[in-house]
């Protein structure tokens, strides 16, 4: 009795696939750049309404932030440039030839447009940027040890030399981030 009451009641429900199917939008993802907070106003009637605030990132504006570092004054009080000129460290330069090579990056600099990288970089919160290098930095140690304990399988044969200038030019770029994300701390500091 208790079977035959059970399956008339499971027979009896109609659940969600009746409903007609409708395709769902997902919503784009976004990286956490932006903050949203509720915020409590007072009004003038007396009561409070929440509100939810988008807290955006500041734009940089990167000379004004080299004038408030006051980084001339400092470069002109340490006399960086005049004790240069007495060591002759531009006739030096020059002489080696580094303003032409200088020049002839600057092509270069354009052609990869490394400027306007680092102008996208003043926008992104430098902690992210830390992680990225610091998890480029890691990358050889953590390859070595999940090869040393057999998790990954080693480098054999002609793959060593590959391993190992992969390894190197992963280094290189994490410093390079690294250096790069505490550039952009330093100008995101208030």
């Amino acid at each position: 009795m208790l079977a035959l009451t059970a399956a008339a009641a499971s027979l009896a429900y109609v659940g969600p696939m009746a409903a007609p199917v409708v395709p769902r939008r997902v919503p784009s993802v976004e990286m956490a750049a932006q903050k949203k907070v509720i915020t409590m106003e007072n009004l003038d009637s007396g009561l409070f309404e929440a509100r939810e605030v988008d807290l955006r990132t500041p734009p940089i504006y990167l000379l004004s932030r080299l004038e408030e570092l006051k980084a001339a004054t400092a470069l002109s009080e340490a006399g960086l440039l005049t004790l240069a000129q007495e060591n002759q460290v531009f006739s030096k330069l020059e002489s080696a030839g580094a303003f032409s090579k200088l020049e002839k990056l600057l092509p270069t600099v354009e052609k990869f447009g490394l400027l306007s990288f680092f102008e996208k970089c003043l926008d992104v919160p430098n902690g992210v940027l830390f992680t990225i290098a610091n998890t480029m930095l890691f990358y050889p140690i953590g390859l070595l040890t999940l090869q040393g304990f057999a998790f990954l399988p080693g480098a054999e044969g002609i793959f060593v030399p590959i391993e190992i200038l992969t390894d190197l030019a992963v280094v290189a770029a994490g410093t390079a981030l690294f250096v790069l994300a505490y550039i952009i701390g330093v100008l995101q500091e208030d």
